[in-house]
């Protein structure tokens, strides 16, 4: 027969589980500051704002994007500054953006100087290269109009200061041989500049020198002056031609200066020329004499002179001032 516990085991059971609920009833009345930080206080129907901590990975968060790649400020989703708590962009961040973008030097960029509409006086000084046996130091004055940026039409003159070199005179006394020479006082000419040429270089990698390159052609006259053979007793003649003008040119525009170029370039000269005659010389005693005394006169020599085509090739450095001084970028609608 199976024997009946019921009674003993209820009674022990209830015995066993009245210490485990005091221990407890114990436990929580004097563990009170240990159960504050799971007290949760309803301050939003208490009329006070709520503090919420940061999602992980928000901007605010300590897994912040922008610190971690080395202390970037925080940007929006669509690229602006954050707004501040009163719902307002920083007042500075714009104009910390453009002092940023004024630092960078970007690919594709204006160009530095605007030209049409614009007067330009563009003084100068040169040298000549081509001729061995009279050098040339020049003088002169361009003043163009750009009625676009790209063309102008302008007016060049030109002084030149001729001399012989001492090679003339070389070979005057050793070969004995008299060389005929002319040179230059004068020239001037109407033109057309096209510039098709436009680029940037940079200056160790700091800086960018803008600079045009152009093409001018163009007409006009000039002067020359024979340098006789026997000086001591022919004087010179002058004649006024005409000819052609051609130049290669090249701008160089400075920094945060809208009036001002620095030119260089070289400028060629074709024209015809009337040389001293072959046959006036000392020797015109007749009956022997080989030279004609009548080109003994300046303009009987003149008169006899036959054209010759000649040309001059100069090299130059000149400065140009832009007038008005100030230019605008417009942008079409």
């Amino acid at each position: 027969m199976r024997p009946n516990l019921m009674g003993p085991s209820m009674d022990l059971a209830v015995l066993w589980t009245l210490p485990t609920s005091a221990w407890a009833t114990a436990t929580s009345t004097h563990a009170g500051p240990a159960e504050e930080d799971v007290v949760v206080i309803d301050e939003e129907m208490e009329g006070e704002p709520t503090v919420e901590t940061p999602a992980e990975g928000t901007p605010d968060g300590g897994d912040n994007i922008g610190d971690i790649l080395g202390g970037d400020d925080p940007v929006m989703s669509d690229g602006t500054p954050p707004v501040a708590e009163s719902g307002k962009v920083e007042k500075d961040s714009e104009e910390k953006q453009i002092k940023a973008e004024i630092g960078q030097i970007n690919v594709v960029q204006r160009q530095r100087m605007l030209k049409k509409k614009r007067f330009e006086l563009q003084p100068q000084f040169g040298i000549s290269i081509n001729d061995p046996y009279v050098r040339h130091y020049t003088i002169g004055l361009d003043v163009n109009y750009w009625f676009h940026n790209r063309m102008a039409v302008g007016l060049t003159g030109t002084g030149f200061i001729g001399a012989k070199t001492p090679r003339y005179n070389n070979i005057r006394f050793q070969e004995g041989l008299l060389l005929t020479a002319n040179k230059v006082l004068w020239q001037g000419s109407l033109n057309f500049t096209y510039n098709p040429f436009y680029g940037k270089i940079a200056i160790f990698n700091r800086a960018l020198l803008h600079w045009e390159g152009s093409v001018t052609v163009g007409g006009g006259a000039t002067q020359t002056q024979v340098l006789p053979r026997y000086e001591a007793i022919h004087e010179p003649f002058r004649t006024v031609t005409g000819g052609g003008h051609f130049g290669l040119n090249g701008r160089f525009y400075t920094k945060r200066v809208d009036w001002l170029s620095v030119n260089a370039g070289f400028r060629t000269w074709i024209f015809a020329d009337k040389q001293e005659p072959i046959n006036r010389g000392p020797d015109d005693t007749p009956p022997m004499g080989v030279d004609d005394p009548s080109l003994n006169d300046a303009g009987a020599a003149k008169d006899a002179a036959e054209f010759k085509a000649a040309f001059n090739v100069m090299f130059y450095l000149g400065v140009s001032f832009y007038l008005p001084p100030k230019f605008e970028y417009t942008t079409p609608r």
